[in-house]
């Protein structure tokens, strides 16, 4: 689905973490703006979760990688092939910190051997759309995405770093982009006033100690380094946002209901989205597409 020279289209692809889920593919987000298509992040499942969606990675301008861990780019070589094989006929533009390019780079490079020998027998049309170009992400603005203005901010999700969130806007409308981050204060600032605000959430009500899976040091070191419903309400509520909506569920079973109950305990009582793979959301119109429905918020 493409929208109108007058949208910002934010697409949930994948809204999952590392733990394995049906409904939920990893850490995967699309924005469109006036023909121009930016990914962010490319994890498990993500060239399935675009093609679901009406796109193709053949067709993306961008990819922006917010950070090292392996949920956010454990696909990254399945989607360069892939896109490759729907015909993309221009190098690939990807963007990450520099911990993630390197991995990044070691998975182009693993595949090196096979991909001359795609290349040499299989005489497709051309070999362009195989070729990367990989760029450090740096704090500000983004250049040369036309219509959609991407802004870069750093977060805090060490011991992984650096991280970051985004800015996106056109048009008049802008959406701010948590990525994976404990509360910052360069999230509170780039929130202030936006259309909508679009954050990982760690539901720690939801994320008991398990034996032989999670201890109890576990689950505290692993919400130390994200946002709890609690501080996501209270962020939104601070922020003034048009919207808030959740992605990346830790867990991806999660009880959505209990855990809408719980950013509206924590204060907030605007539009509240809880993202679900393949959900569109457009600006300024306000709308929300998904299963054949259409929502206003």
């Amino acid at each position: 689905m493409t929208p109108s020279a007058a949208d910002l289209a934010f697409t949930f692809l994948g809204t999952g973490a590392p733990p394995v889920s049906l409904r939920r593919a990893g850490p995967a987000h699309l924005v469109e703006a006036g023909g121009t298509s930016v990914l962010i992040d490319c994890g498990s499942g993500v060239s399935q979760r675009l093609i679901a969606a009406g796109h193709a990675g053949a067709r993306i301008d961008a990819l922006i990688v917010t950070h090292e861990h392996s949920d956010h780019l454990v696909d990254f070589y399945q989607l360069v092939v892939s896109s490759w094989h729907q015909g993309r006929d221009r190098p690939w533009r990807v963007l990450a910190p520099a911990p993630a390019l390197a991995n990044m780079r070691g998975q182009y490079e693993a595949f090196a051997r096979e991909r001359a020998l795609r290349v040499a027998f299989e005489k497709r049309p051309d070999a362009t759309g195989l070729e990367v170009i990989f760029e450090e992400l740096h704090e500000g603005p983004v250049a040369g995405l036309d219509a959609l203005q991407v802004k870069a901010f750093l977060v805090d999700h060490r011991p992984v770093e650096p991280a970051f969130g985004l800015e996106l806007s056109a048009n008049g409308s802008r959406i701010v982009f948590s990525g994976d981050t404990r509360l910052t204060p360069s999230l509170e600032r780039a929130a202030q006033g936006c259309d909508l605000l679009v954050c990982e959430i760690f539901i720690d009500s939801q994320m008991p100690v398990v034996a032989g899976v999670r201890s109890a040091q576990t689950v505290a070191s692993v919400q130390s380094y994200h946002m709890t419903p609690a501080v996501v309400a209270g962020l939104a509520l601070r922020s003034g946002a048009g919207a808030l909506a959740l992605t990346h569920l830790v867990p991806p079973g999660a009880d959505t209901a209990a855990l809408a109950g719980e950013i509206r305990a924590g204060g907030y009582a605007g539009p509240l989205i809880i993202g679900e793979d393949l959900m569109r959301l457009e600006l300024p119109g306000r709308l929300l597409r998904w299963n054949g429905a259409t929502i206003g918020f």
